[in-house]
């Protein structure tokens, strides 16, 4: 045990001027210690002001990256609870915007009546005829949801009032419109169905 000791100290002591001479590299070159960036008072894009640098506040809405004009995302409402008559308008909608004609005409009653901009069909005219065009349509535009009221008239009837913005997805065809939809729906023995939807666009 002893002779592991003096051993050990030995060693120690051998290795001690090695580790004296293996200095930091980076002593002294150390940066000073700075306070945090505050970023929320910050305002990238306000204008710079004379003599600044130009890239200090950048404009970002009237910057054109390769072409393509950075315009703002539009925003719609969210609707995270919603009852079964609700789902089924937006089930009908959703079916619409996929291109899926089965789910769509799934969601509609039989004695249905639509109305776009006051030209009244019934369900055999519809799903026959203009129910492919509002497909067609939907593929080019983005539907967003500004504002809808749900009203339970009875415990199978509801009137769901909804302001629809379309904005055209396609660079070659510009759309941007405002559409008041009326739907009433009824409950029937497989569910709820649209029984009337009324579409007027905003003048």
């Amino acid at each position: 045990m002893l002779k592991t000791v003096v051993l050990a100290s030995t060693l120690a002591v051998l290795a001690a001027p090695a580790l004296a001479q293996a200095a930091d590299p980076h002593a002294g070159h150390g940066t000073p210690t700075q306070a945090p960036m505050d970023h929320s008072k910050m305002n990238m894009d306000a204008p710079p002001a004379a003599g600044d640098d130009p890239m200090a506040g950048m404009d970002h809405g009237s910057m054109n990256h390769g072409g393509m004009v950075m315009a703002p995302t539009p925003k719609g409402i969210a609707r995270k609870h919603i009852g079964s008559a609700e789902t089924a308008l937006q089930a009908f909608s959703n079916a619409l915007e996929v291109g899926n004609r089965n789910l769509a005409i799934a969601r509609l009653a039989p004695d249905l009546k639509v109305i776009e901009d006051g030209d009244e069909q019934g369900y055999a005219d519809y799903v026959g005829g203009h129910l492919a065009a509002d497909i067609a349509y939907q593929k080019t535009v983005k539907t967003i949801l500004l504002e809808r009221t749900v009203t339970k008239e009875t415990t199978a009837r509801a009137r769901i009032v909804s302001k629809i913005r379309m904005i055209s997805n396609r660079s070659d065809k510009a759309i941007d419109t405002i559409v008041d939809e009326t739907a009433l729906l009824s409950k029937r023995r497989d569910g709820w169905k649209i029984e009337r939807i009324e579409w007027v666009s905003a003048k």
